[in-house]
Order: C-alpha cells, then structure tokens, then sequence
C-alpha cells in the first residue's frame, strides 16, 4: 500500500485492517485497501515519516480486554472516542491500533491548517481569552503530564499548535478561549459558531 498519514493500522486476530481516519475523505472511518488508497485524491504521503514496521506478526498490538489504558481514548462508556482518529470505540475494536499511528504528528501542511482554523474560530468569537492562571493550570493538569506535548518546542504534537504559559493568544492555543485539547484532556472556554 502507498504509504498514507491519515490510514490507520489495525489488527483482528491474525488479520490487519486498514481505515482510513481523513476527515475529509469519502472513505472516512473505512476499511480501505490498495484500489481504494491509490485512488484517493487526498492522500498524504509520509515523507518525512518514521519508517513503519513491516505488516508481519511482530506488529506491535496491545491487549484489546476491557478497555486496556490508552491515553488517547476520551469520553464515558458507552460513548469513548478515539482521540487520534476521532472514531467511536467499543471494548472490542479498541487499541487494536498499531503505536506508531498513534505517535503519528502533523506534518507542516496539517499544522498551517490546524493553526489557521484554530484563529478563526477564536476571531469569530470575539478573540477571547483564558487568563494566566487558567493557562497555568491547563499547562500543569495536562500539557506538561502529556506524551504529545513537545516542552522543548512548547508545541502539541497531536495538532501542532503552540501551547505554553508566557506567549500572547496569536501564539499560543492555551490563551484562546475558543480551542481544546484535540485529544478531549480540557474543554474550550468559549464555544464558537465558526
């Protein structure tokens, strides 16, 4: 298969299962196979991806028991998400999901759409803003205890938006009062119609 970003990796027993988790694709929360990726006018290549491991036996699958832990799955049953792919999960589908999917990080095209959705959902709004100590707690109760974030680059690798303490709202998506955690740890402070 063409190596695409936005195609996830699963596994049922000995069988891997490829879905597609591009929100704009026909083919959303899919299975997908070869015809269907190469056809796929929105694909995005890994360029500069990690190299996977080969589909073999010796994939790494995690325990799909009850729920096993995964920081990236949201919610309450019967309504926990996947953070990473935005999809519905249930004790029998769930971390199922090959770890480098999950480690997966925007690319520079993602993170110049996530950034520029993210400004004008918060202008839209009327540009409001989280106070200092708010950013403060946000940043201590989940950024900094999070895999995703980057606190060399202050940066959330999940949507590649900055996220920090000490920067202005243009700069930072902890002081914009419209944006969320993408992986559902902190809420927005104000909902936008945008």
């Amino acid at each position: 298969m063409d190596e695409c970003r936005k195609r996830q990796v699963e596994r049922r027993g000995d069988e891997t299962l490829h879905r597609c988790i591009h929100k704009q694709a026909d083919t959303y929360r899919q299975p997908v196979d070869n015809d269907v990726c190469s056809a796929c006018p929105l694909r995005v290549y890994a360029l500069n991806a990690k190299p996977r491991q080969p589909m073999t036996n010796a994939l790494p699958v995690v325990d799909t028991s009850n729920y096993p832990t995964c920081e990236f799955r949201v919610g309450t049953r019967p309504n926990k998400t996947c953070g990473v792919t935005g999809l519905p999960v249930s004790e029998e589908i769930c971390n199922r999901c090959v770890k480098e999917t999950k480690d997966a990080t925007p690319n520079l095209m993602d993170k110049v759409v996530n950034y520029a959705a993210a400004v004008r959902k918060w202008v839209a709004a009327g540009r409001p803003e989280r106070t200092d100590e708010e950013c403060e707690q946000i940043y201590n109760d989940h950024c900094s205890k999070c895999s995703m974030y980057d606190k060399v680059k202050k940066v959330c690798n999940s949507c590649g938006c900055p996220a920090n303490t000490d920067q202005p709202a243009l700069r930072n998506k902890l002081k914009m009062g419209t944006e969320e955690c993408p992986l559902g740890r902190f809420p927005a402070k104000v909902k936008s119609n945008a």
